[in-house]
């Protein structure tokens, strides 16, 4: 077996090691994309999915003012939480994926998918009572009306890339920050908690999910935490983010400490992997739930009373 580890682990390292080439690095950021969120049934979908767990939470999307980190190729759940009612949306990214993406074409898939009411993709049916549908058509003209104007510092349809070098959103003005197998990539997570708590005004919300897997770069789905500090670093080499490789254990106590309650933390059971003992020297003693989490979802509150 470990012979069959360090070949997996070599081919990484090597592909990482190649980003460090101006030239071939170069190729890397003009050719790269996030993947999935240029679909405009994987946005509708995955929109849906976790605006029906925060409508079991008490959160309503209308006149909402929204956040999302980590568009990625697209805007499309933006674009999605802006027809189900929200007022405004503001996509925080850190690479302009979605500068290159046709906007008007995904607005116009989803009007197809809103104006039937369709299913989810796992077919599952969406609520009458968690949107107002009434109110799409007219939603609808007022996003394409920005979109033909240019979405950037729109007030309805915001886009900042990157987030971390531009102007924070504005304390307290957020009733729901939510991202989808983003936060993985964050390398300075604590910082992130603490910004969307700044961000969320008192009783807001934060829902995130959150894929512990090891994103390619192992045949094993938790092999990401067998790499020592050292071969991470040349695996990730010169990519703008990768993997932050925290547990789901970091993610609820970072969220404790800088103030949130936490309503819901649903961990998704891992399949069979890499044996923890095969992994790196500070990831052996990992929590038994952690190493077994493949994948999580959190729903977050700002409470209340919060001054």
């Amino acid at each position: 077996m470990a012979g069959v580890i360090q070949v997996w682990k070599t081919r990484h390292i090597l592909t990482g090691m190649l980003t460090f080439v101006p030239m071939l690095n170069q190729w890397r950021r003009q050719r790269e994309s996030t993947g999935g969120s240029c679909s405009a049934r994987y946005c509708y979908s995955v929109w849906f999915r976790q605006l029906i767990t925060l409508h079991q939470y008490g959160f309503r999307i209308n006149k909402a003012q929204i956040g999302e980190l980590g568009p990625g190729d697209s805007l499309g759940m933006g674009l999605a939480a802006l027809l189900s009612g929200a007022a405004g949306y503001s996509g925080l990214d850190i690479v302009p994926y979605s500068a290159k993406t046709d906007l008007e074409r995904m607005l116009d898939e989803l009007m197809k998918m809103y104006s039937q009411k369709e299913r989810m993709s796992d077919d599952t049916e969406i609520p009458d009572d968690i949107v107002e549908w009434a109110n799409v058509p007219m939603k609808a003209m007022e996003i394409r009306k920005q979109l033909r104007n240019g979405i950037i510092g729109g007030s309805l349809l915001g886009y900042r890339v990157p987030w971390t070098s531009m102007p924070h959103i504005d304390r307290a003005s957020l009733d729901l920050i939510f991202s989808q197998a983003v936060l993985e990539h964050i390398d300075c997570l604590e910082e992130t908690y603490r910004a969307m708590f700044a961000w969320l005004k008192p009783g807001g919300y934060a829902s995130h999910v959150i894929d512990f897997g090891s994103h390619g770069r192992s045949p094993f789905w938790n092999g990401h935490w067998a790499y020592s500090d050292w071969q991470w670093k040349l695996v990730r080499g010169k990519r703008e983010y990768l993997l932050n490789r925290e547990p789901m254990s970091t993610h609820l106590s970072y969220a404790r400490k800088v103030g949130f309650e936490v309503l819901l933390s649903r961990r998704n059971p891992a399949p069979p992997g890499l044996d923890i003992q095969k992994f790196a020297s500070r990831f052996r003693q990992m929590d038994v739930d952690d190493a077994q989490t493949r994948g999580g979802f959190l729903i977050l509150q700002k409470p209340q009373l919060y001054d």
